[in-house]
C-alpha cells in the first residue's frame, strides 16, 4: 500500500479497490483496505459485496463507498447500470446484521473451510501453496 501511494501521489489517478473477499484471510493475516491509508483513501472507490459476504451471491447486492465528492460522480453512471435492489433483499441483510457476531466470525468460517479442503488434498499428489487468503 505505501508503494501505491508512492506511484499515485502527485497524480489524478483514482482507484478501484475490489475488496468483495475482505473476509477470507487466514492464518491471522490482515485484510489490508485501502481505507486504512488516508492518502488512498481520499481517491478510491472500495466495491464490496453482501452476496459473496453473507453467501447469497444470487441476490446481486454489494455496495460502493468513497469519498462524498468521488459518491457524487459515481451515482452519475451508476444509475444507469443498476435501479434498484429489491426491497425484501435489503430489509433480509438489515434484519440479519444487527447481530455482528457472524459478520466478525467470517475469517474464521472460511478458514475452517479453508482448512477442511486442505486436509483432504494433502492426501493426493497435488503440492499445496500456503495462501493467506482468497476464495478460489
Amino acid at each position: 500500500m505505501k508503494k501505491l501511494e508512492e506511484i499515485v501521489r502527485g497524480t489524478n489517478v483514482l482507484i478501484l479497490s475490489d475488496e468483495v473477499y475482505e473476509h477470507m484471510v487466514y492464518d491471522g493475516a490482515p485484510h489490508e483496505s485501502v481505507a486504512r491509508y488516508p492518502e488512498l483513501a481520499k481517491r478510491s472507490f472500495i466495491v464490496s459485496s453482501f452476496g459473496k459476504t453473507f453467501h447469497v451471491t444470487g441476490w446481486k447486492i454489494g455496495y460502493v463507498a468513497a469519498p462524498a465528492a468521488l459518491t457524487a460522480e459515481f451515482r452519475k453512471v451508476h444509475q444507469f447500470n443498476v435501479f434498484t435492489v429489491n426491497t425484501p433483499m435489503q430489509v433480509g441483510l438489515a434484519h440479519y446484521r444487527q447481530d455482528p457476531k457472524p459478520y466478525l466470525d467470517l475469517p474464521a468460517f472460511f478458514q475452517r473451510k479453508r482448512d477442511f479442503f486442505r486436509e483432504g488434498l494433502s492426501k493426493t499428489r497435488f503440492s499445496l501453496l500456503q495462501s493467506e487468503g482468497t476464495y478460489f
